[in-house]
């Protein structure tokens, strides 16, 4: 197998998308392992840091409300459930972003039903609190999930062109 090779717009999309949920999965792990070792208060103190001067000037910013309010709520909780979660959810991603980008066929439909597992807890999250930042995640992911699928059709297709004798 090979890496992927974009060749469209479309595909190039796909791979930016890919990308950032692989971002996205380094982050995780590596809050994962903060935790682990520096505690689940960490992740509070980091969001009040790093939202603090930014609410300071608009209290209503979204995406540091959001940051804050994650920190905090990670915080609050156990740190086992805490490190299990951010360490499996990047790690999953991680898989997921690799074989894609390695042209991995099994690595679509797991991709494809780990973001969909994903996006069930988003929706929860949407009903329960609202966010527009998760509403707008799991838009991306849903596109995210077509791109995927796109993707998967055109990679089944070559996989069984080069299985038939020439």
């Amino acid at each position: 197998m090979t890496w992927f090779k974009p060749s469209s717009v479309l595909d190039k999309i796909f791979e930016a998308g890919v990308l950032i949920k692989g971002v996205e999965g380094v982050f995780e792990t590596l809050a994962g392992f903060a935790v682990l070792f520096l505690g689940s208060d960490f992740l509070g103190t980091l969001a009040i840091k790093l939202t603090q001067s930014e609410l300071q000037q608009d209290p209503n910013d979204k995406f540091a409300n959001y940051i804050f309010h994650t920190g905090q709520h990670l915080a609050s909780g156990g740190t086992t459930f805490v490190v299990a979660y951010l360490l499996v959810h990047g790690a999953i991603k991680l898989i997921a972003v690799f074989s894609l980008l390695r042209n991995k066929l099994w690595g679509y439909p797991f991709s494809m039903v780990t973001l969909g597992l994903f996006m069930i807890y988003q929706i929860y999250e949407i009903a329960v609190t609202h966010s527009i930042f998760v509403t707008l995640l799991t838009v991306f992911d849903i596109f995210l999930m077509w791109l995927i699928y796109r993707e998967y059709t055109i990679q089944k297709q070559r996989f069984s062109t080069k299985e038939l004798p020439s």
